[in-house]
């Protein structure tokens, strides 16, 4: 055989060797996931976070964790895990969470951590969020000093005569359906749902200048757009921001592969706000000075210091109305459970508020701030919001520097998350903690024998 002679195979067994190569790739592919996975798990078990107690499994994997803040139930596994390991607790690889007061204070007022990745995916577009999604220090500040003026106190008690208003749609609402029943003079009402369609037209008058109709069916909607369409605003910002929340690991899964996905609002949700935009726009003179028009005058984006368009405008106020009328609604629906379940207390409230009819002025929030009549009320509010804080916790994160942390040092990149929840409910700081006692926030004198809030 001389030097251009070339060697051939038979076709068996060139198949043959490509059958082979084929059939290692899951083998090779099933390595890989164990060899780095058992990598992972031997650094986190040498990790400094390896002091902190925890469940056995907390430094091998984050699906338990995953699957709890998809599904709304990670609270649950928080709460447990608290309840047996104390104050401080390991979860995850590097995941911590504390319940401790000093802590608290330690990683929200002194240090300031950031926010974890996870708030900017809850956005639209995560590298144009709103103010909850921003997760960037300097946007971040930016977004908030902009928006400070829409949640001053003097700010909101200028929208008095807007809450006013929804309220009154709702009273009315119970007349009527108490008219048509006056031998029983009693109707059953869904409270959860009416308290959120009251803080969904408070937010949209507040917001957008104009209620949802979710109160008052026959309220009068923005001119130009389908009634259709304005009304289901508030569905189509709750069901994107769920669709976003639940899929978080999933759109990261995905992003790792180099595919993106994104939800967007409806289209026709988008036409009815730009709508509203370009009218205001239009027009000489602000008709309403309220925080959509503080944004089409003066917004602008926090990273490139570019004008907002109407997208940037609906994703600022899609999580300013979420954040707004979920939390103000869930937090007087437990103030009304927690009295329901406590008639005393019950009983104690009504006794010391004034006796108004139906058609009597609405009571302002000013006045419930200022004036003495209204202490317990305060104090029931204070108590609700101690035993169902409007967040169960709020993550954080260690920069580029190592924090000591309850005697603990934690390396750069841990997520240290303030459970909110357990707090108010340690019996170190509330004594009878999982009691409804008002009285731990008034004055000596009015307290009796229940010891006072921390």
């Amino acid at each position: 055989m001389d030097k251009f002679t070339s060697l051939s195979y038979p076709a068996t067994f060139t198949s043959s060797i490509a059958t082979r190569s084929v059939s290692l790739i899951p083998f090779l592919v099933l390595s890989f996931i164990i060899v780095r996975f058992t990598w992972s798990a031997f650094k986190a078990s040498r990790s400094p976070l390896a002091c902190i107690p925890g469940p056995w499994y907390a430094f091998l994997t984050t699906i338990h964790l995953k699957y709890g803040f998809a599904t709304g139930k990670i609270w649950k596994l928080v709460e447990r895990s608290h309840k047996e390991y104390g104050p401080i607790v390991r979860l995850g690889p590097r995941q911590v969470w504390i319940s401790d007061k000093e802590a608290m204070k330690q990683i929200l007022l002194k240090i300031d951590l950031p926010k974890v990745a996870m708030y900017a995916e809850i956005s639209r577009d995560r590298f144009s969020p709103g103010l909850f999604g921003e997760i960037r220090p300097v946007p971040h500040k930016r977004l908030k000093r902009f928006l400070s003026p829409a949640f001053t106190v003097a700010y909101i008690d200028n929208l008095e005569s807007f809450f006013a208003g929804t309220i009154r749609d709702l009273l009315n609402k119970y007349e009527t359906s108490l008219s048509k029943s006056p031998q029983s003079n009693k109707i059953e009402v869904d409270v959860m749902d009416d308290l959120h369609n009251v803080a969904l037209d408070i937010m949209g008058e507040c917001s957008f200048g104009r209620g949802f109709g979710q109160t008052n069916p026959a309220a009068e909607i923005e001119q130009g757009i389908r009634e259709k369409v304005w009304k289901s605003i508030p569905r189509s910002i709750f069901d994107g921001l769920s669709k976003r929340y639940q899929s978080v690991y999933i759109k990261r899964f995905f992003r790792a592969t180099g595919i993106n996905i994104e939800f967007d609002w409806p289209k026709e949700m988008i036409m009815a706000i730009d709508a509203v935009v370009q009218r205001r726009r239009a027009a000489d003179n602000a008709t309403r000075k309220d925080l959509l028009q503080h944004l089409i005058d003066e917004g602008a984006k926090p990273d490139t210091l570019t004008t907002m368009n109407t997208r940037d405008i609906v994703d600022q106020m899609s999580e300013i109305l979420l954040a707004g009328s979920e939390t103000t609604s869930g937090t007087t629906a437990c103030l009304f459970l927690e009295l329901a379940r406590n008639p005393d207390k019950r009983a104690k409230l009504l006794d010391s508020l004034p006796i108004l009819d139906i058609h009597d002025e609405i009571i302002s929030g000013k006045a419930v701030r200022n004036d003495p009549k209204y202490r317990y009320l305060n104090a029931c509010i204070k108590e609700t919001l101690r035993l169902h804080p409007i967040a169960s916790e709020m993550g954080r994160r260690t920069g580029d520097q190592w924090i000591q942390l309850m005697g603990h040092n934690l390396p750069p990149h841990t997520v240290v998350s303030a459970s909110y929840r357990d707090l108010h409910r340690n019996e170190d700081y509330f004594p009878k903690a999982m009691s409804f006692l008002p009285e731990r926030f008034l004055e000596d004198s009015e307290r009796g024998d229940v010891p006072a809030a921390e």
